[in-house]
């Protein structure tokens, strides 16, 4: 990454590029190494219809309602009702 900072005199871009020059070759000796990353896991489709699917996800959100109704259903109808 180059960074080019054009308010700097000419004696002070020389050091900083000096500098730099210097230490290049300690560069050359460096080690660098990705960090690990995990495994992204394997995802497989299903192989159902997507009528069957449709359906089975409104299944699903039918049930999720009357649970939370069946849960909730009496305290919030009590407060509503004074």
């Amino acid at each position: 990454m180059v960074i080019i900072n054009f308010s700097n005199t000419k004696r002070e871009a020389f050091l900083r590029g000096f500098e730099k020059g210097l230490a290049a070759p300690v560069m050359l000796f460096g080690h660098f190494q990705a960090p690990n990353i995990d495994p992204i896991p394997q995802v497989t489709i299903q192989s159902i219809e997507i009528g069957e699917a449709m359906e089975n996800d409104w299944k699903a959100i039918g049930t999720d309602l009357r649970n939370v109704i069946e849960h909730h259903g009496e305290e919030y109808t009590s407060k509503t009702t004074s």
